[in-house]
């Protein structure tokens, strides 16, 4: 098969199946570490896995190494500023956020959230521009709330 389509033809495709966004996070260099992802799935229920896409270039990236403790918060609809606060090439993406520290290292969690997964990176594979992160789950929580959707390039309550 010789036809290809172009990254603006997936990117519309793939845009009509609505999902949720997360802010990814740890505490690394002294620092907390965070941004905006909305490639994120169940990977295993036995053992408790979940993955993330990151894309190559991101500056977090070499911050979730294979074996670091992260957490991983279900944007609920209230919170779209926060989608877009930690998708911001900013010094302080925390600046003004409230979160809740959880495991060994303090990992941060969005305060609010609809769900929150804390586990530890166990693999990294390539996958085009992105790196594909699996996630080994180690504890996790759900709220009542609504989730934030991304669904067509829009952001929706």
């Amino acid at each position: 098969m010789t036809e290809t389509v172009t990254g603006l033809e997936l990117r519309t495709a793939v845009g009509s199946f609505p999902s949720g966004v997360t802010v990814v996070t740890t505490h690394s260099e002294g620092m907390d570490i965070g941004l905006t992802v909305s490639a994120f799935a169940s990977l295993s229920l036995e053992p408790a896995m979940v993955v993330v896409c990151i894309e190559k270039k991101s500056k977090s990236l070499p911050h979730l190494a294979v074996g670091r403790e992260i957490g991983i918060s279900v944007l609920a609809s209230d919170q779209l500023e926060l989608a877009v606060q930690f998708a911001r090439h900013v010094e302080d993406r925390f600046e003004g956020v409230e979160i809740e520290r959880r495991g060994e290292i303090g990992v941060p969690f969005i305060s609010g959230a609809v769900a929150w997964f804390l586990g530890v990176v166990d693999s990294w594979y390539e996958g085009g521009d992105h790196t594909i992160v699996t996630v080994s789950v180690v504890r996790c929580g759900l709220s009542k709330k609504r989730p934030l959707m991304y669904l067509s390039g829009i952001l929706s309550r």
